[in-house]
């Protein structure tokens, strides 16, 4: 597979060569006091080719033509152009004074200048993305937006990541609430598809959300539309927010040739603590075959009874571990003429984990051209093919059979001479050899735009585009093979195959027109009008079979049981929408926006809906505002409305066959869940409020903005009475509330000839509720997670508390004569001490369900710090979550096994402080421990087992974080050393992702979630794929 696409790729990339005919000028750009300028923009007039400065303000530029024309710009000084003769080195000063022009990707993947827009855009430069060498395009956004919550899941190879802007807005559990992907003004699918596991544990395997898929190496910039302003013209596709992703493009002039390599190792960043002192068994009682890892006697004591028990616990938790690496390669070709252009690139990607037998592969095939008619017509066609997949872990699975290992054992002693499983029970590293889940994804993503520009006042723009994906899963495990003393692996009973074989296809059309007109030099008017249809179709099929014949023959037509199951699922949304733009006298734009969507989803008469947007910039420096010390500033605000439909098929009732085995005979079943006809869209209102400036020479900005969202007429289930012949019914009821602010906050401190230190700080607070629902229910439950003993955790809606909302068992309090509300918890108020009972002298369980905690953080930030000494660079970038909760279910286990170092005090006996049931003062001594204590009272199971297991309150953990997410130390080779060769240029970086993480969180890294990338549940974590630590080392030359 990988030399055929190689091969393919080479015979695509012939035409770039051709193209490739020009002449070299190059230069040096200082500013009015000679100090070299670093990311001064130079491009030649009229024309697509363009470079930046390097660290020492030099620059190289390929230019066509007779006569051609360089544009030298740069935020602060004024711009320049110079006509370039018959020599090739031109030198430039620029002068301080520049006013703001930058320009940005917005909507439809129109460019347009920040200082028109209304509302807040944030873009991430590809340079930015590339050094921090994530895996995962999405990762790389983390900490460099405001506004924008991302997790990452946990570190399995090509594991998918959740991104949420401004918060949940659709109640519903299955509802999403991920911002739409749009890459070179075509949207894509970026879901993370889970079903296709009989078992259910699929979307615990760390599955990729598809764009993951993209190559980082390929992007030339991401921006973050926000609000519902900047994406109204997305209609009820962009209801969660939009990422529009430009790939890098070809500029005019000789063939240019980049090769990048990155070799790196990832290892796990943070493992649970576990005590050492007392080994397996139970009561203090030496058993080495018992489930009770770790409630024995003393290693000492152990030791003497039985002289084969090592004389250390063994660390499991670190020895299931083993060190990751990956390796990314990347090689691209581009180059051409003013009127043709062409870029194509080969990357592949290698990916081990940290836990034994994960793997993940990635090669992308992309091949893009521009081709123009002088300025009439420009044609630009994009092709990408991308292969990816890998070994998928069930890392829930694995971490929970760990937690059941005792460490009196060595859990990579598991294999015995004959391949079957050694140990005294299951071995999770033994499963992940034998039970193997692997998937293959054939994905292609194919564009074309086209403009024609008949008259100055006029263009008529085309995009079309199609993302098609193949994912074939193969999930299978060998029964046993009737060998003398043979262990099976209880997970692979008999053994099975189970083969899933998804497919969907995206297809987009989008047309609009655009109207220019300048009303005298001070008044302009844009209208653009267009027609967007989107359709997409989804299917799976899915053949299992069990109970094999011959145990190692993984096939179906060996299993004795067998079953098939098909689902298949059709969308289309066609609109109509238009944008107008006004401007007066540069300073002041308002912009309105309007869009019809009409959808399948819904019924005839519910199926068209109109979204309004309006959005108002004011430039007041540029109007009244003047001030030596300020350069530019802005007042913006905006008023949108967008929203949601159904998903497909949920306005009728469906119905599922069923085979007869006594018949054969396929019968129908009625499902559960009654549609409505009457099912309207999704609401959200947004308002917006902000502004932006910059300060002393633009050394200095700040962009601030204001928000609030509510999201009403939620498209959500309600449980009805199983007499009606259903179980829940799908409604439009309930509204959420999201509001907060963000801020940016950027400057150059020192800016100097050879030395330049630059930052950015993101911070974002988000304030979210719920404020209704469907009037006679109380709450809708998102997800519930086991603990021990009762001691489940459960997300729930409830009108007037926010969402993330983490509800639980607790201790009881003691209010006296103070009102009890049921659902909080006063922290303040003394516990209950049980007076009676076999618990009497411990703490007494509540068993209402009350708010213990909240998965989402009070607020977020992220703070980027570059200093450049002439051709060394150093960035690192801090990253922090404040005042959020998870449930840690791995210390529920570890409480219920005696792992944890809080059950080091066994053997001890105390008076727990609190009150009796009377208020009086608690003053009964008890014993921590198992069995008969020193008072002669059976204690019977212990503290740990009898009482503290069962409370979740004991495991709902303040899970806030501070990490160094990145830093990256980058040596450009001088070109002295390099002149003359084949080689232009070459960097040599040091990049360290996750490398130190700063929580009181108990368990592995509380970023890693129980619950896949695309779920709305994310209260959960313990037994998720760990987050990793990585260390890479690259190299990046020119040819």
């Amino acid at each position: 597979m990988k030399k055929s696409l190689l091969l393919a790729w080479i015979i695509l990339s012939i035409p770039i060569l051709l193209f490739s005919q020009t002449r070299q000028i190059t230069g040096t750009v200082t500013d009015d006091k000679g100090n070299s300028l670093s990311g001064v923009s130079v491009a030649q007039k009229g024309t697509t080719t363009g470079t930046i400065t390097d660290n020492n303000g030099a620059y190289t530029l390929a230019v066509t033509g007779a006569s051609p024309v360089l544009v030298f710009s740069y935020t602060g000084m004024q711009p320049q152009e110079m006509p370039v003769g018959t020599g090739s080195v031109y030198n430039v000063r620029l002068l301080s004074g520049g006013a703001m022009s930058e320009v940005v990707v917005t909507a439809l993947g129109i460019r347009r200048e920040k200082r028109a827009l209304g509302y807040t855009a944030q873009e991430v430069s590809g340079e930015a993305l590339s050094q921090t060498k994530q895996t995962n395009v999405v990762n790389a956004l983390r900490g460099q937006v405001a506004g924008v919550q991302i997790n990452s899941g946990g570190g399995a190879p090509g594991q998918g990541s959740r991104i949420i802007i401004r918060g949940v807005k659709s109640l519903s559990p299955g509802k999403n609430n991920q911002p739409l992907f749009v890459i070179d003004g075509i949207v894509m699918d970026n879901s993370t598809i889970t079903g296709g596991d009989a078992s259910g544990q699929t979307g615990l395997r760390g599955m990729s959300n598809r764009a993951a898929d993209i190559n980082p190496d390929d992007v030339e910039s991401i921006s973050v539309l926000r609000g519902g302003a900047a994406t109204a013209l997305y209609g009820q596709a962009g209801s969660n927010g939009v990422v529009i992703i430009t790939t890098k493009s070809a500029k005019a002039g000789k063939l240019r040739i980049n090769f990048s390599s990155t070799y790196g190792i990832d290892e796990v960043n943070k493992f649970p603590d576990v005590q050492t002192v007392y080994t397996q068994g139970y009561r203090g009682l030496y058993d080495p075959l018992t489930i009770f890892t770790n409630w024995g006697p003393t290693v000492a004591e152990a030791r003497a009874i039985d002289p084969t028990h090592p004389a250390e616990l063994f660390h499991n938790y670190a020895r299931a571990y083993e060190k990751g690496s990956q390796v990314r390669n990347t090689l691209m070709l581009s180059g051409g003429t003013e009127n043709a252009l062409l870029t194509s690139s080969f990357a592949h990607f290698k990916q081990t984990g940290v836990i034994p037998n994960s793997d993940y592969q990635n090669i992308s095939v992309r091949l893009n051209g521009q081709f123009k008619a002088g300025t009439i017509f420009r044609f630009t066609p994009s092709f990408n093919y991308i292969n990816s997949g890998g070994l998928r872990v069930n890392s829930e699975r694995y971490n929970e059979q760990l937690s059941y290992w005792s460490p009196r054992h060595d859990v990579k002693d598991y294999i015995k001479e004959d391949g079957t499983m050694k140990g005294y029970r299951d071995n999770p590293i033994y499963g992940n050899y034998t039970n193997l889940f692997k998937d293959n994804v054939n994905r292609m993503i194919a564009n074309v735009s086209a403009t024609l520009s008949p008259v100055s006042w006029f263009d008529l723009d085309y995009r079309g585009g199609m993302d098609f994906y193949t994912d074939f899963r193969r999930h299978t495990a060998p029964g046993p093979r009737g060998l003398a003393g043979e262990m099976t692996f209880s997970d692979n009973g008999l053994g099975f195959v189970r083969e899933y074989r998804i497919s969907n296809r995206l297809l987009t059309s989008n047309i609009f027109g655009t109207f220019k007109k300048d009303w005298g030099s001070r008044f302009n008017t844009v209208l653009r009008l267009g027609n967007d249809v989107r359709a997409q179709r989804f299917s799976r099929l899915t053949s299992t079979g069990s109970e094999l014949d011959i145990p190692t023959l993984l096939s179906i037509n060996n299993s004795k049981v067998r079953a098939t199951d098909q689902y298949e699922e059709d969308y289309r949304i066609v609109s109509a929408y238009g944008d107008l733009s006004l401007s007066l006298d540069n300073y002041l734009f308002l912009n309105v926006t309007g869009r019809n969507d009409w959808t399948s989803t819904l019924a005839v008469g519910n199926n068209s809906f109109f979204y309004p947007s309006v959005s108002l910039s004011y430039v007041v420096t540029d109007h009244f505002l003047k001030a030596p010390w300020l350069n530019f500033g802005k007042l913006r605000a905006s008023l949108a409305e967008v929203g949601k439909d159904a998903s497909p098929y949920e306005t009728n009732a469906y119905y599922n066959s069923v085979i007869l085995t006594s018949s054969s005979q396929v019968s129908w079943t009625r499902g559960n869940q009654r549609g409505q006809q009457t099912l309207k869209p999704e609401r959200t209102t947004t308002l917006e409020f902000g502004a932006e400036l910059r300060a002393l020479n633009n050394r200095i900005g700040l962009d601030f903005t204001w928000y609030k969202l509510n999201s009403r007429d939620q498209i959500i289930p309600v449980f009805i009475s199983p007499t009606s012949g259903y179980t829940s019914v799908i409604t439009n009821a309930g509204e959420i509330e999201n509001k907060g602010i963000e801020i940016v906050l950027n400057g150059s401190p020192v800016k100097g000839r050879n030395f330049s230190w630059d930052a950015t700080v993101n911070f974002t607070r988000n304030r979210n509720k719920v404020v209704s629902i469907i009037e006679g229910l109380t709450e809708i439950t998102l997800g519930d997670w086991f603990g021990y003993s009762g001691s489940n955790a459960t997300m729930k809606y409830i009108p007037g508390y926010p969402v993330g909302s983490i509800f639980g068992t607790s201790y009881q309090r003691y209010y006296g004569n103070k009102a009890d509300d049921k659902l909080t918890i006063d922290r303040s108020l003394p516990i209950v001490i049980a007076g009676t009972g076999s618990n009497r002298g411990f703490p007494a369980r509540d068993l209402t369900q009350r708010v213990l905690g909240n998965s989402q953080p009070d607020w977020t930030g992220g703070l980027m710090n570059t200093f450049t000494y002439k051709n060394l660079r150093l960035s690192f970038l801090f990253e922090t979550q404040q005042g959020q909760d998870r449930y840690n279910q791995l210390a529920n286990y570890q409480a219920a096994f005696g792992t944890a170092p809080f059950t080091l005090d066994r053997n001890t006996s105390k008076v727990f402080e609190g009150v009796l049931a009377d208020g009086t003062p608690n003053t009964q001594l008890v014993y921590m421990g198992q069995g008969v204590g020193p008072d002669g009272r059976d204690y019977t199971d212990g503290y740990y087992r009898n009482v503290y297991r069962g409370v979740t309150e004991n495991f709902v953990e303040d899970a806030s974080w501070v990490r160094l997410r990145n830093l990256s130390l980058s040596y450009k080779i001088p070109t002295n050393f390099i002149k003359g060769n084949v080689v232009k240029d070459a960097t040599v970086t040091f990049t360290g992702n996750n490398l130190f993480l700063w929580t009181d969180f108990s368990g592995f890294d509380p970023d890693a979630s129980s619950f896949n990338s695309g779920s709305n549940v994310d209260a959960f974590t313990g037994f998720a794929y760990p987050a990793v630590r990585s260390y890479l080392l690259s190299i990046n030359l020119n040819f």
